[in-house]
């Protein structure tokens, strides 16, 4: 097998655009991993990509979504501006002048995203920005020229950033979730295979729009667990009371107790925290009121489900950051959550 770890395997994912229900070239590049790996894979009409190892009941799933929040094309101006959608929650303001490639049906084209200078707006006008407010400059210079460039409305766009290694940490675009399949191929590559039943690695689309492909995937799969693989809120930044960090960078993978999709079955949780404290892996608990994950979908088919997940510091926004610590921990962990799922004995 390669002998890539989780953080270049995080590198050439990280490299891949891939918005909500375009996800086909960060697909395309799991697959390849797969293939050199030895694994076999398959992938439903949805997208998901699924690799099943092992045998028989219990059934777990161990999923991790391969879209990243984006944008579509709603509108070309009559100038040559791009007026957005979202896909996916996106903070406007956070966006302004970013760099975004735009999947035209001829080639990407490189774009930044503007909205009305705040200094030519009268106090009146001084609000927060919306998507309604943003649009994407590609240089062309009007409507005739965007269409002959191949992007219409529907074509979708991603943010774009390098990669950079900043020591302890790394920095990069989509690490929601890209660091989830990072960390989960990982795992994979290492594991020897559930000592009972069987376990589904699955990587799913449309999670940012309402857990589109983990809904199908659930409704395919029917395990009776289910665990998430998330690049989390890592709110430990000035301005935020450490009492209201979500997760924080270096203190290991986080393991779900609720959010707004679900509480976690304690039972699957305190088999995670006891794999973990079984072989020296540092953890935290995550409680997320506001936000939720692929978790969600498997709880209301009945599955005993939760989420681990990578802290990310900016998250939904161009860049984000997170440990290589965390990243490897994460990994850690979730190849023995492969290799000894629950109701797996000794």
């Amino acid at each position: 097998m390669s002998q890539l770890d989780c953080i270049e395997i995080l590198r050439k994912l990280s490299s891949v655009p891939g918005p909500s229900g375009f996800e086909s070239r960060i697909r395309a590049l799991i697959s390849d991993l797969l293939t050199e790996w030895g694994f076999h894979y398959e992938v439903d009409r949805l997208g998901n990509l699924y690799v099943k190892v092992g045998e028989g009941r219990p059934v777990t799933a161990i999923a991790a979504h391969m879209d990243e929040v984006g944008f579509i094309v709603r509108h070309v101006t009559r100038d040559g501006f791009l007026r957005v959608a979202p896909l996916g929650g996106i903070n406007p303001s956070a966006a302004i002048g970013s760099q975004v490639v735009v999947l035209g049906r001829k080639r990407d084209l490189y774009g930044v995203v503007g909205a009305t200078p705040p200094h030519l707006l009268k106090n009146a006008e001084q609000r927060q920005v919306s998507i309604e407010d943003l649009f994407v400059d590609i240089g062309a210079l009007s409507h005739e020229e965007v269409l002959k460039a191949g992007v219409t409305v529907g074509t979708p766009i991603a943010f774009w950033a390098e990669f950079h290694d900043l020591g302890s940490c790394v920095a990069g675009r989509a690490f929601d979730d890209r660091a989830g399949c990072a960390v989960l191929l990982e795992a994979l590559k290492r594991a020897g295979g559930p000592r009972c039943g069987t376990v589904f690695v699955v990587f799913t689309v449309q999670e940012e729009v309402g857990l589109i492909g983990s809904s199908a995937a659930a409704q395919r799969i029917m395990p009776d667990c289910a665990v998430a693989v998330e690049g989390t809120i890592a709110s430990d930044v000035p301005g935020v009371p450490e009492h209201e960090w979500v997760t924080r960078l270096g203190s290991g993978p986080a393991i779900r107790v609720m959010d707004k999709t679900l509480v976690a079955c304690s039972q699957l949780v305190e088999h995670i925290r006891s794999l973990a404290e079984s072989h020296g892996i540092p953890y935290q608990l995550q409680l997320s009121p506001k936000s939720g994950t692929d978790a969600g979908s498997f709880v209301r088919i009945g599955a005993a489900s939760t989420a681990v997940s990578v802290p990310c510091r900016y998250v939904h926004s161009p860049v984000a950051v997170a440990s290589k610590s965390d990243l490897e921990n994460t990994a850690s962990l979730l190849r023995l959550l492969i290799d000894s799922p629950p109701g797996a004995r000794d």
